[in-house]
């Protein structure tokens, strides 16, 4: 396999991560609206602790570096929590 098949394979991965990202985000937005019956608010900062460690444990046992997925989770947790508070009309999202 050549530099120019092993870009174009990134290439794809890259564009199945951007689809998980959307994924996640309208769960994120079905999540604020079970938030909203609930009554409960749209940032949970314990639930945001354990789906960040659960992410760090997985790099972790993968070998991938758990500081850098850290960050990623982190910025992903955040993009949700903004979708929930926007999705609540706390926010400017749609």
């Amino acid at each position: 396999m050549g530099i120019n098949e092993i870009r174009e394979e990134i290439a794809m991965v890259d564009a199945e991560i951007v689809d998980l990202i959307r994924k996640r985000q309208s769960l994120a937005g079905k999540m604020a609206q079970e938030k909203v019956k609930a009554g409960r608010p749209p940032v949970d900062p314990k639930q945001r602790e354990q789906v960040i460690a659960r992410a760090v444990e997985r790099a972790a046992e993968a070998g991938i570096d758990p500081t850098a997925i850290r960050e990623i989770f982190t910025n992903l947790v955040v993009m949700s929590e903004q979708k929930q508070k926007g999705c609540m009309g706390d926010g400017n999202l749609p």
